[in-house]
């Protein structure tokens, strides 16, 4: 916006031009309504004071809209005031010195004094306070002198002696008040200076129509005056009152709260100067006034000289000290400033460039000495200079929050170099005073964005379009397909890729898919898209009306040129592809269900030797959707609680003793009746449900398990066994664990957790960590199906467990020439190195159990004991074994 200068206080050129307008109206306004007789001046008063109070009304009004909390209480108190004094004024219109004029004077003074002292104001020090109440007093002192010798003397006539008191009084206060918002503005973070002024003036400019009209000097009514004071409230309201000062504004500010204090002390010298000329008696309540005045003023006096004294021996300390240091803090200042590889710019809040760094030339290529002066804006394109201008306004009104901006910065060469630029207000901060912004170079971070952009969306090795770009791309074509069967998608994967890639390895392997990566290119039409979805599947797009002649076309061609041999290495390859066809066929299918139409069919066509591709079809789908009746009977089971557990005991060989059971959860299938885990559970991991049905097994078992310890052994524990899956294993497992173990009375040495060594080989240092806290329950843990996994030994020494479990593929073959038994043997005597349990699994044969005992494995189970059982049987079976304390 452009700006003139008034004085040395910035403006913009259309908020002068308004304020001159406003000005010769009110002055002409003024002029009629105070200095004109008769019924025609206090018409146009009237007229004055109701088109200010309306105008005030609105301005005072939408100021309080543009500001939140507190901030709004003094411009609602104004309005309300501005309001209820131009219809009192107007329609009302009573006596001057009535009571119900006293009564709504003494109102609105009241009101207004509020809402000035309300007005925003800067934190005052201590010191600050008393130099304001100092000042306050002394205006104060200096107001009643002109009141009391314009008031006094004839208000008592007219209307008692309240009327006398309340007038000046209220009137002095409010000026008094006015005088000390103006004075403390000096400090910063209060209501900038020209808003405070128009508000302040118009609350002096009330008080002394009052005087005014008490004394007589205003024979009309007063009307003119107090259209001034509205029309001052309503400048003060429609000028900026926030945002960062210029250094001029800083400057008037600190000026006008100065000096203000110090334009009553000259109203009340001319009026005792005045009346010691013309020899008018003075009142008794303006000589205390004036005794008073000068106490006051003598005060402050020496308060100032002490503050003074106090504020020069501090600066000569600090200068002293800065003197010392100002050299070291200067240089060390430029080699940190000027050496830094981001370009650092000091603007104020209108963007005018005030300092550049150097390092601007070998990034832009810029003189800093010549842009300095000029807008930061000019470097850059239109939209982004809007933008900065816009984060600018908003830091300087919210400092202390750095604002990030990217945009493109023109160089010295012509170019434009991509840049991060972070803006930060120290508007306040007197040794900046504007707005700091850090530039630096991240062209190198965009190319690097922008290469990993294309490597998301494309196959590194095959440079086709990979699976997240196809998907895309299927998407946007069944949007824009005008009819059905305008979409086609070919799912191809290679026969015989793998045996290839397992016997002459990945490199041959890589070069063999570059190779089909061009067949299958020069295969399709030229709108058509080749995609790797990643291994040895690939994926063709194709669209238009004969998609689907398009798409059976491509698959004939993708056939013959496939069928062709490759040569890799001086060796003839030979290679085929499994195709499966999936078409639009009613316009409503997703990206993902064309795929999986295409895959599926792909599957059929593998299956299916004489073909080399297959179309989808309807009945294709019986099998997913056998596979989801699956999923949600046992989604079902979980709700209605058809899993039940059973329970396999754990005996001691060498006695024949059950000391525990291993938990084995089963699922009572209303149609199929008992199902095992083996049945279920590998969809119930796919389906996210093994967590819930852990969850419920551990705890049911627990609860079981509470039950049978009264079966134990002296001074031991009756044996839980229960399986955790590799997906139970999180961050909450021990704090169910321990939950579990407290609601159910299980104690924790009870309890055994068995896991597979897949789980213990997976996520190793988490899974360590998650054993050891649960370890601290007491708890043992197991490692279920041992021997079955290659790398178990050299880890096992790092887990905390207790048990070893002998997978029963190894239990099953003892006895014979296998090499089973030696294995089985190294088992027992690995636990027994290493002081841990071990318990031999499917043990069918007394031949086996034997063989076992022999070999100092100490339990097992197994059929030769007992099938998993329900509960009420272990039961039984508990009970039968305590009858008769005899070997099962």
């Amino acid at each position: 916006m452009p700006s003139t200068s008034w004085g040395r206080l910035a403006v913009p050129a259309p908020v002068l031009a308004l304020l001159a307008v406003l000005t010769a109206a009110l002055v002409a306004v003024f002029m009629l309504a105070v200095l004109g007789r008769g019924t025609w001046a206090d018409g146009v008063a009237e007229t004055a004071l109701a088109v200010a109070a309306a105008l005030g009304l609105v301005s005072l009004l939408r100021q309080a809209l543009a500001v939140n909390g507190r901030a709004r209480l003094p411009w609602l108190l104004m309005a309300g005031t501005v309001a209820g004094q131009g219809v009192w004024a107007v329609l009302v219109e009573p006596p001057v010195n009535s009571a119900r004029a006293v009564g709504m004077h003494l109102v609105v003074t009241g009101v207004v004094g509020l809402a000035l002292w309300l007005l925003p104001s800067p934190h005052l020090t201590r010191r600050g306070l008393v130099r304001l109440v100092t000042d306050a007093a002394a205006a104060g002192f200096a107001f009643v002198i002109p009141a009391a010798q314009l008031v006094l003397p004839d208000g008592g006539r007219a209307f008692g002696s309240v009327g006398i008191v309340l007038h000046p009084v209220a009137d002095v206060l409010l000026a008094t008040i006015a005088v000390a918002v103006l004075a403390r503005s000096r400090h910063e973070g209060g209501l900038a200076v020209a808003p405070c002024v128009a508000m302040t003036l118009g609350a002096i400019v009330l008080a002394m129509s009052d005087l005014m009209a008490q004394a007589g000097v205003l024979e009309t009514r007063c009307e003119g005056m107090l259209a001034l004071a509205v029309m001052l409230w309503t400048v003060g309201a429609w000028l900026p009152g926030d945002g960062a000062e210029s250094d001029p504004e800083t400057h008037w500010r600190e000026r006008v709260a100065v000096l203000a204090p110090l334009a009553p002390l000259s109203a009340a010298a001319a009026v005792l100067l005045g009346s010691t000329v013309f020899d008018h008696q003075l009142s008794g309540v303006t000589l205390a006034a004036a005794v008073l005045l000068t106490a006051t003023v003598v005060t402050g006096g020496v308060l100032a000289r002490l503050d003074t004294l106090g504020t020069e021996r501090t600066l000569d300390e600090l200068v002293l000290k800065r003197t010392i240091t100002i050299g070291t803090r200067e240089k060390w200042f430029r080699s940190l400033v000027q050496n830094s590889s981001d370009v650092i710019t000091v603007v104020d809040v209108r963007g005018v460039v005030r300092y550049l760094t150097p390092s601007i030339m070998p990034i832009l290529g810029h003189d800093p000495k010549l842009l300095v002066g000029t807008r930061f804006t000019a470097l850059l394109r239109p939209g982004d200079g809007r933008r900065l201008d816009a984060a600018l306004a908003t830091a300087a009104r919210s400092p202390g929050r750095p604002i990030t901006l990217d945009f493109p910065i023109w160089t010295k060469s012509g170019a434009w170099c991509d840049t991060e630029t972070t803006v930060t207000s120290l508007v306040h901060d007197p040794d900046i005073r504007g707005l700091v912004l850090n530039t630096r170079d991240i062209s190198e971070r965009r190319r690097l964005e922008e290469q990993l952009t294309l490597q998301a969306y494309s196959d590194g090795l095959t440079g086709l379009a990979n699976r997240s770009l196809f998907r895309s791309k299927v998407e946007t074509a069944l949007k824009v397909a005008l009819a059905r069967a305008e979409v086609g998608v070919l799912f191809l994967d290679l026969d015989g890729f793998k045996a290839v890639n397992d016997a002459q390895g990945h490199h041959v392997g890589d070069e063999l898919l570059g190779i089909v990566a061009k067949r299958l290119t020069n295969s399709v039409r030229p709108g058509d898209l080749v995609a790797r979805l990643g291994g040895d599947e690939f994926a063709i797009l194709v669209t238009g009306p004969d998609a689907e002649e398009g798409a059976i076309w491509a698959a004939e061609r993708v056939r013959r040129a496939l069928s062709a041999p490759f040569v890799l290495d001086g060796r003839e390859l030979a290679l085929g592809a499994s195709t499966g066809i999936a078409i639009s066929d009613t316009g409503e299918e997703t990206a993902d269900q064309l795929l999986r139409n295409a895959d599926l069919a792909m599957y059929r066509a593998k299956s299916r030797r004489d073909q080399s591709f297959v179309r989808f079809e309807a009945q294709m789908h019986d099998a997913l959707l056998a596979r989801m009746k699956a999923e949600s009977d046992l989604r079902q089971a979980v709700t209605r609680g058809d899993l039940v557990m059973y329970y396999q005991p754990v005996v001691e060989l060498s006695s024949r003793t059950v000391i525990g059971v291993e938990a084995l959860v089963r699922w009572k299938h209303h149609e199929r009746g008992i199902i095992s885990p083996a049945d279920f559970i590998d969809l119930a991991e796919e389906t996210g449900l093994v967590g819930e049905i852990g969850r419920w097994a551990l705890e049911e078992s627990c609860r079981q398990g509470a039950r049978w310890q009264k079966h134990a052994g002296p001074g031991g524990h009756f044996k839980m066994a229960v399986n955790v899956s590799a997906r139970q294993f999180d961050a909450t497992l021990p704090r169910q664990v321990r939950d579990i173990l407290s609601s159910t009375g299980l104690p924790g040495a009870a309890l055994t957790l068995e896991m597979t060594e897949s789980v213990l080989m997976e996520r190793t240092d988490e899974v360590v960590e998650l054993l050891r806290r649960m370890k601290t329950l007491g708890l043992k843990v197991a490692v279920d199906d041992f021997g079955t996994g290659y790398s178990s030994l050299s880890y096992l020494s790092r887990f905390p467990v207790d048990i070893l479990k002998i997978d029963k593929s190894f239990v099953q073959h003892l006895g014979n020439d296998s090499g089973k038994g030696e294995l089985v043997q190294t088992i027992v005597r690995l636990g027994e190195s290493l002081r841990l349990d071990t318990v031999a699994e499917g043990i069918e044969t007394t031949a086996q159990c034997e063989a076992l005992t022999a070999m100092g494995c100490i339990f097992g189970q197994g059929y030769l004991f007992s099938r998993p059982l329900p509960p009420e049987d272990i039961d039984a079976l508990l009970e039968e074994q305590s009858r008769l304390r005899v070997p099962v």
